[in-house]
């Protein structure tokens, strides 16, 4: 009965053991920086090469035209025109910080 309970436990740590001191002894060497698949979607891009993307390298693209809109180009809200936000929302949001 023991033997039943016992040997799969020690099977999966030595398994356990094994795997992590191969890991220790052999890192996973990473990529260039030149090779980063980020960069050269990025490089393709700027040039006009067609790039296959994924849904994260849309939502990144969007997310960085939107930073980069909202830095380049001034707000128009109720009281006017604001190359940034409004005072007072920043006042407000100081106010309602946790």
């Amino acid at each position: 009965m023991f033997a039943v309970v016992a040997m799969p436990v020690l099977f999966f740590a030595l398994v356990w053991v094994a795997v992590t001191a191969y890991r220790l002894l052999y890192p996973e060497k990473p990529l260039p920086f030149e090779r980063d698949p980020i960069l050269v979607r990025r490089q393709a891009a700027a040039t006009g090469k067609d790039v296959p993307v994924g849904v994260r390298e849309i939502r990144e693209d969007q997310q960085h035209l939107q930073t980069m809109r909202s830095r380049t180009t001034p707000y128009h809200y109720l009281d006017g025109v604001s190359d940034g936000f409004p005072e007072t929302w920043a006042d407000d949001l100081w106010q309602r910080r946790n």
